[in-house]
């Protein structure tokens, strides 16, 4: 009897580390700076596991149902809630994609291209600089764990099988068009600034319609927008960092 009861508790507590980690495990593969397509997966699939192992104890007790379609069903739904807190933080990031590129635009450098952070394929040199200045900001902020405090908190606004597949999909909907708002934003002064040096480069170009305008404007336009950059992206980064929090710390956005 005793043998039966310890191999059924053990079978409750695999059960059991399985579900947690089917939303933890999930969303670590998916967040910044811990999902990175440069971390190998043995090493986020080894992180997703020790982290369900220490949350555990903090986390409520969730029972295994008897029925395997049941159990089946609950592990989607847990990986589901993975899926939606990982790819909502990646909208976030992504918010770095889309102002690189306008901000590439409007500085000139939209044909200097590099393999981009998070994604195989490739993106301005700004948005693969940004993106790496966030994901070391995440770090120096220690906002990683607002990540683990969130997902600790999903719990209470997310309890397990209480999922409405409509409302995750509202709030993705709703992050990817923060991302833009926030790059139109953050790069609002970048397209002020280029509409200021074209304009008055047009002007020079009538008064003296010999100027190569090309030649001058090009390397001008360059200076200027990496000497903003350098300017602004202090405070690019600490706006992004309190968004990403910001929605940690509610998963509403």
């Amino acid at each position: 009897m005793g043998g039966g009861f310890i191999a059924q508790l053990t079978e409750s507590w695999v059960l059991m580390t399985a579900l947690i980690f089917a939303r933890i495990g999930t969303a670590v593969l998916l967040l910044p700076g811990f999902g990175e397509t440069q971390i190998p997966p043995r090493f986020k699939i080894s992180l997703g596991i020790a982290l369900s192992l220490a949350l555990m104890p903090a986390l409520p007790v969730l029972e295994a149902p008897d029925v395997t379609t049941a159990f089946v069903l609950l592990l989607a739904l847990e990986v589901l809630v993975g899926v939606f807190i990982g790819i909502g933080a990646r909208l976030f990031m992504a918010a770095f994609h889309i102002l690189g590129a306008l901000t590439g635009f409007a500085a000139g450098l939209s044909n200097s291209l590099a393999p981009y952070q998070g994604s195989p394929e490739s993106g301005s040199t700004i948005s693969t600089l940004l993106t790496f200045g966030a994901v070391a900001c995440i770090f120096l902020t220690n906002t990683h764990h607002v990540f683990l405090t969130g997902l600790m908190r999903s719990y209470a606004i997310l309890p397990p099988g209480q999922i409405i597949i409509g409302d995750l999909a509202d709030q993705i909907a709703r992050i990817g068009g923060g991302a833009f708002y926030i790059a139109a934003t953050l790069g609002a002064s970048f397209f002020a600034l280029s509409l200021l040096l074209n304009l008055g480069m047009g002007l020079a170009n009538r008064v003296m319609p010999a100027m190569q305008v090309f030649f001058v404007a090009g390397p001008g336009l360059i200076i200027a927008g990496l000497g903003l950059l350098a300017i602004t992206a202090p405070a690019i980064m600490i706006y992004q960092n309190e968004q990403l929090s910001l929605w940690f710390e509610t998963l509403v956005r």
